[in-house]
């Protein structure tokens, strides 16, 4: 079983849909001005067009880190081993399943007790947004490893 944890939530569309617009938008009135002016733009002047293009591309780059911390978290069991990725920025670790020799769940934490006595807290659902019905798939699929 793969279960797939997805940390996004509606700001990586917000700002890339905003970033678009605004750099359309402001590219379209900075053409039509500069059509009509025969391609000539007189600096320091009228900056909101420029400004907007920028802050448009600033939107766009800025939504990559949203989509980025979604990419990759996971929880898989297999026949043999537990590998899980709770959080983007650490490695994925692997566990034998004869390693394990308790899974504890405390305050929507699931915590595994391994044989030589470590503690590895796999998942905390306060830090997730997940839905009700797969937090509950997934503490049955880990709490069932040792049963």
């Amino acid at each position: 079983m793969k279960y797939l944890i997805k940390k996004r939530s509606l700001k990586a569309p917000i700002f890339i849909a905003t970033g678009i617009f605004l750099v359309f938008s402001f590219s379209y009135q900075l053409y039509k001005y500069l059509q009509t002016n025969q391609f000539i733009y007189n600096f320091p002047g009228d900056w909101d067009k420029p400004l907007g293009i920028t802050v448009g591309l600033f939107l766009i780059i800025r939504a990559i880190k949203f989509v980025e911390e979604s990419r990759e978290l996971f929880i898989k069991i297999s026949a043999n081993y537990l590998e899980y990725r709770t959080n983007s920025s650490d490695s994925v670790r692997k566990i034998a399943l004869s390693n394990i020799e308790k899974v504890q769940v405390k305050s929507e934490k699931i915590i595994i007790l391994t044989t030589d006595a470590t503690r590895l807290i796999v998942i905390d659902f306060n830090k997730v947004r997940m839905r009700d019905n797969a937090i509950a798939s997934i503490k049955k699929s880990l709490i069932e490893l040792k049963k």
